[in-house]
């Protein structure tokens, strides 16, 4: 699920993944409806998903990653770093794995390889811009929040962060996550943008957001997001000029953007939800 901007794609490429990402969407929706495993409280039990897959979850320590799966055989083990806070990470985590799984993403270079063993380690969520890394996101996103569940949550007008709250409450989800869902389903005009060390790692728009979030830039002084970088704060809304996130982009003279602010001080960053409402 995370961004990550490398060479451009030509229009054939991009249907190409568009055409994969809709049937990893279908595989990840089978895989949950398979073992019945929607919740009574909503939430998706990755754990019984696993389980039938074979594969059993367990905690330990991985040298700079997040997660790792090993299948030997038919059994396989999802291996979650302790370092890996919140219920929701966690649970992206195993369902990023799983999604290998599924899909049958075999590491390169195994010696025992498609016969026997194979394994994969990863750190979802991060802007790793593997084909394989982005395929195994749109599967945890889709079995975490299935859009026939998420979507009509996402057809509101997020002048506050609520919509998002509500994904993360009714998914078990982080907000990160959440935020990011709510993007790729909202009519709205909205991005997701990823902060660390003040500056812009990546942005993630909505299919009618058209403008411009360059990578690197240094957040603006009057932001949300300044307020954690400048001065420790883990949450901040702010509505701005909408020149404030966009300067290349032509607005109307009193047009504004909405902003809100949430701190990962375990990754040294933030993300702000940007809504830029139609004028």
């Amino acid at each position: 699920m995370a961004v990550h901007r490398g060479p451009r794609k030509s229009a054939d490429e991009k249907a190409a993944e568009a055409t994969r990402h809709t049937s990893i969407r279908a595989h990840a929706l089978e895989a949950t409806a398979s073992v019945d495993a929607q919740s009574a409280d909503g939430a998706i039990d990755v754990e019984k998903i696993a389980d039938h897959l074979g594969a059993e979850i367990v905690f330990g320590d991985l040298d700079g990653a997040k997660a790792r799966v090993v299948q030997i055989g038919d059994r396989a083990r999802i291996i979650i770093s302790k370092k890996i806070v919140g219920v929701g990470a966690i649970r992206f985590c195993i369902a990023h794995e799983i999604g290998h799984l599924v899909l049958k993403h075999y590491a390169q270079g195994d010696a025992l390889g498609r016969a026997f063993k194979r394994q994969r380690t990863c750190s979802p969520l991060t802007s790793d811009g593997t084909e394989i890394e982005r395929d195994a996101c749109v599967f945890a996103t889709e079995c975490l929040m299935p859009a026939p569940l998420a979507g009509p949550m996402c057809q509101v007008a997020p002048i506050s962060f609520d919509p998002v709250r509500a994904i993360a409450s009714a998914f078990a989800t982080s907000l990160q996550a959440s935020a990011m869902r709510f993007v790729e389903l909202t009519s709205e005009r909205c991005a997701v943008v990823y902060m660390q060390r003040g500056r812009v790692l990546w942005a993630k728009k909505s299919a009618g957001l058209q403008a411009w979030i360059p990578d690197g830039r240094a957040v603006a002084p009057n932001s949300a997001a300044s307020d954690y970088f400048d001065d420790g704060h883990l949450e901040a809304s702010r509505v701005l000029p909408a020149s404030t996130w966009f300067p290349r982009d032509t607005h109307a003279k009193d047009a504004s953007v909405y902003e809100h602010m949430t701190a990962i001080p375990e990754q040294a960053a933030a993300f702000s939800l940007l809504w830029l409402p139609t004028t």
